[in-house]
């Protein structure tokens, strides 16, 4: 037994708040969990839902620090290169990001400007995201899953609100969902991130969930979860998820919401997702020319309707074509042009055995 462990310290639950600690050493360790940053001399904290602006510079005791403005578009995530291109609104470059994470591509040319609250993008070592600020969840999220990234790390007891989201961006919480007869429904899985606690803990900020009908979220949904997660721990493949929510109004337990959270979420009328898998050669290398015409695409929009989804996933199996079309967004824009349009066609048509209920287990 490990004597020390009551003497080891998570420094993302510490800056979760999970542990009380003296005001200096929390905002130190609030630093390294959200990711300060620094402009022109002043330091930008997340804490407690709130960007704070603390100068960096020496002051005086007698004199008091008046608070400093945040920037309105605060810096790209590190590691971030500007590529020809612009966003939507034709203002802000639309960044490529050095992350397997964006592997397939920014369907919906997200950035970081603020200006576009509607189309912001977040990235973090678990996942990518587009954050809909209307919507008050992501418009997609996307991830990269291999073998190395299973473990049982545990999985956190509340949802947070994403620390990246800067104000007046809307700050979402875990009581926004509570008895709203949703699911706080994962769109990358704690399942597909187990090998590492930080990124577990990043699995549970509510950017990266949607309100999901509870027979969607623990039922089909889950079950190609699990099926995804066999494919690469079973069948060697590397594979690359995008998600998301489409159109507006679902039926959960207590019947058909438009929103839940006082108005400040959209209940999705549609859940999606397009899996591409390749064979995992164990090869480091996540470049988009590895993925061909021929690997497999697995798409599916499922109805995020209680009375009208089972166990059954592979029913709901569609194209990418179809879901760019009730989504607008644009997938594969990091692939050969041709490779792209062949996969966005594609339907998979592998049959799918009967679900083990007594084999998978929720995440």
């Amino acid at each position: 037994m490990n004597q020390n462990r009551d003497n080891q310290i998570d420094v993302g639950r510490l800056a979760a708040g999970f542990v009380r600690l003296p005001r200096p050493l929390q905002i130190l360790l609030g630093v390294l969990a959200a990711g300060a940053v620094v402009v022109g001399g002043v330091m930008y904290l997340r804490q407690n839902g709130k960007t704070t602006a603390v100068s960096t510079q020496p002051v005086s005791p007698s004199v008091t620090q008046a608070a400093v403005p945040a920037p309105s578009t605060p810096p790209p995530p590190p590691g971030t290169t500007t590529v020809a291109g612009s966003s939507p609104d034709g203002t802000t470059p639309a960044p490529q990001i050095d992350t397997p994470n964006l592997t397939l591509g920014n369907p919906s040319q997200a950035t970081t400007s603020i200006a576009r609250r509607d189309n912001y993008l977040v990235v973090r070592p678990a996942y990518a995201l587009s954050f809909n600020d209307d919507l008050g969840t992501a418009n997609w999220v996307s991830w990269r899953i291999i073998r190395a990234d299973f473990g049982q790390s545990p999985r956190e007891v509340e949802f947070l609100a994403d620390p990246m989201l800067p104000p007046p961006f809307k700050q979402i919480g875990h009581r926004d969902y509570t008895g709203s007869g949703f699911d706080r429904g994962h769109m990358c899985p704690k399942g597909d991130r187990g090998g590492d606690r930080d990124k577990v803990a990043s699995t549970f900020y509510t950017s990266n969930i949607i309100p999901q009908a509870a027979n969607v979220n623990q039922k089909a949904w889950n079950n190609l979860e699990n099926y995804t997660r066999d494919l690469v721990g079973q069948k060697r493949q590397r594979v690359y998820v995008i998600t998301g929510p489409a159109g507006r109004g679902g039926t959960g337990l207590n019947g058909y919401k438009e929103t839940v959270g006082y108005g400040k979420v959209v209940v999705p009328a549609e859940c999606w997702k397009v899996v591409v898998a390749i064979p995992d050669t164990g090869k480091p290398t996540d470049e988009p020319q590895s993925i061909s015409a021929s690997a497999r695409v697995i798409a599916v929009i499922m109805p995020n309707d209680q009375t009208k989804v089972g166990d059954d996933w592979a029913k709901f199996r569609t194209t990418p074509a179809e879901i760019e079309r009730k989504t607008k967004l644009r997938f594969f824009d990091r692939l050969k042009p041709d490779v792209a349009e062949t996969l966005r066609q594609r339907q998979d048509k592998v049959v799918i055995p009967p679900v083990d209920a007594n084999r998978f287990s929720r995440d």
